[in-house]
């Protein structure tokens, strides 16, 4: 039996202020069988953060506004992330290690956010090993990043399971949680099984 299957982006890196709001585009699920929603998202500054509170809507209703209701909620961006900046003069697209102008990204087996002067280029990256001045990661890199990319210590992914009843979904980033806590990025992606 064949399936068809599909990963599309939802809304790529995105910023959303301090004690602002942010907003997916609404994803149609008119001729889905399934659906994951695949949500990224990190810190990008240093401020002391009490969480992001992340609400992952539905409706059922195919278009309209009044319809929309909460299907999952979760809070995540608790902490105070560590910084530092590549070394690298370029870092290479695929590089798995990573030279820093400094030793703050010590915490292995955790995910790292790579912020890119383009946004859309920007990614995570989960760190492995590390030694002075560097960090490797699990995966080589997706982009190239010029020197003094700054990456951030704090960021999480996380995947939630549509119901196949419902008609259209979005994710509201809820940065008001902490209304004087540090700014943020968040990515939103969508695999789909549109025929069996």
């Amino acid at each position: 039996m064949a399936i068809t299957k599909s990963c599309i982006s939802v809304t790529d890196w995105t910023a959303v202020a301090q004690n602002g709001m942010g907003e997916s585009a609404a994803i149609d699920l008119s001729d889905v069988y399934e659906a994951l929603l695949h949500i990224q998202a990190a810190l990008d500054n240093t401020t002391a953060h009490t969480g992001t509170r992340f609400i992952v809507q539905i409706s059922g209703a195919a278009s309209g506004d009044e319809d929309w209701e909460d299907f999952a909620e979760f809070v995540e961006l608790n902490g105070t992330a560590a910084t530092d900046a590549i070394e690298d003069n370029p870092l290479a697209a695929g590089s798995t290690a990573i030279a820093l102008t400094g030793h703050a990204l010590t915490v292995e087996g955790k995910w790292l956010f790579i912020e890119d002067g383009t946004l859309a280029n920007s990614e995570l990256v989960f760190e492995k090993s590390q030694t002075a001045n560097e960090v490797v990661v699990l995966d080589g890199t997706t982009n190239e990043h010029v020197q003094t990319t700054a990456i951030f210590n704090v960021a999480f992914t996380k995947n939630i399971i549509l119901p196949p009843s419902a008609y259209r979904a979005r994710v509201i980033v809820d940065n008001t949680y902490d209304n004087d806590g540090a700014t943020l990025d968040y990515k939103v992606r969508l695999t789909k099984v549109t025929a069996v």
